[in-house]
Formats: structure tokens, C-alpha cells, sequence
């Protein structure tokens, strides 16, 4: 592949953001579609394992962090109607 898109590559394994077995499933479908070479996809894999973060925490799914503000809004609702009913 063209060295910018493997220096973009390297940059974004150099962060560590990210889940290890997802980062090198990635790398191994760019290695099977021929956009790394053997020397890129092993020196990837290399970087990758020494560089992930190991307290990342993948974001949520946006249906996930819908549904936990719906429990959130619906728990100050009643909360709320046990204090007006208090009063």
C-alpha cells in the first residue's frame, strides 16, 4: 500500500484507542484484500500489541446509551412525583 496510508496506519495503532482483537481483525482483512504487505501486517501486529491501552473501554452503542438515559429520565420522573406527593 502507499506509504501515507501506513504511516496513517502506524499513527492510529500508536494511540492504543482500541480494542486489541478488533484492531488486529482489521489489519488481517487489509492484509487479505492486498492493501499490507506480510513485513506491514507483522510489523502492525507488533505495534498493535504493545500499544493498546489496556483500561480502553469501547464507547457505547448509540441504542445502548439511548436506553440507559430513557431509565435515567423515567427514574427522575418518579422521583420527582414522590417528592411533589411529599409536599
Amino acid at each position: 500500500m502507499t506509504d501515507a496510508f501506513v504511516k496513517i496506519l502506524t499513527q492510529v495503532v500508536t494511540r492504543g484507542q482500541y480494542s486489541l482483537t478488533q484492531m488486529l481483525e482489521k489489519l488481517h482483512v487489509l492484509w487479505v484484500q492486498n492493501l499490507l504487505s506480510d513485513e506491514e501486517l507483522e510489523t502492525l501486529t507488533a505495534l498493535a500489541q504493545t500499544s493498546v491501552d489496556p483500561d480502553y473501554r469501547e464507547p457505547k452503542r448509540i441504542e445502548e446509551r439511548v436506553s440507559a438515559l430513557e431509565i435515567e429520565s423515567v427514574n427522575t420522573m418518579l422521583a420527582l412525583t414522590e417528592l411533589y406527593e411529599m409536599i
